[in-house]
């Protein structure tokens, strides 16, 4: 049995305007959605990695045997006045210092330090302090006029709000006594590690400025 052949082989060219209209749309969609959508953000452009940049010690520190630390380094204060000058001529002296003196430290010493990094155009911060006082009954007042003196772990002396030297301190409190005319009372709030005899020597510093009555701020116990 024959079956008829009627299909021929198609030799004929092939239409290329339906492939070139496909890839027309394409490349349409791809310009559409990738050019002239607005994606929210700001374009940025990354250079090549780098390291995290080496933040060096900021801190000033009066030993008590004299000596200075400055970023890190031990010298004396010629040594330290020649660095400041170096420093400056370099230009790369930190704006801002941390003044961490050590406690029994020269307080003449501690002035001079200050004056020469003031003069080289050093601002100096004082680092935040927290006290932790003993844990007691509590305060239970006081008749006379009331000053407050603090004291922290580091041997820093505080009073209104700010960093004080002994001998500064002792002005003040002399010149509030006169001005009162009359008894006053130190309220000396001490961290509660303090060495006792810096506790003695504020007293001794209050008795001096006319105060003859002081007394040991406490919490309330847990």
């Amino acid at each position: 049995m024959r079956y008829p052949r009627n299909i021929k082989i198609f030799r004929g060219g092939v239409d290329a305007a339906p492939f070139a209209g496909l890839f027309f749309a394409t490349v349409l969609f791809l310009v559409l959605l990738y050019s002239h959508v607005f994606f929210p953000g700001v374009p940025i452009v990354l250079s090549d990695a780098e390291g995290a940049p080496e933040i060096g010690e900021r801190t000033v520190a009066v030993r008590k045997d004299g000596t200075v630390r400055f970023l890190g380094e031990s010298m004396d204060l010629a040594g330290l006045q020649a660095a400041l000058r170096e420093g400056g001529q370099r230009g790369d002296l930190p704006k801002r210092v941390v003044m961490e003196n050590e406690a029994g430290s020269d307080e003449g010493l501690q002035k001079r330090v200050e004056d020469l990094l003031k003069e080289a155009g050093l601002s100096i911060k004082v680092p935040g302090t927290r006290l932790e006082l003993p844990a007691d009954a509590g305060f239970t007042g006081a008749a006379n006029p009331v000053v407050v003196v603090g004291l922290n772990l580091n041997g820093q002396i505080f009073f209104q709000h700010q960093l004080i030297q002994r001998a500064a301190l002792q002005r003040r409190l002399a010149e509030m006594v006169e001005r009162g005319g009359g008894n006053m009372t130190l309220l000396l709030q001490a961290d509660r590690k303090v060495p006792w005899e810096e506790i003695v020597g504020l007293s001794e510093v209050a008795r001096k400025a006319g105060i003859t009555q002081v007394r040991l701020g406490t919490r309330p116990p847990l």
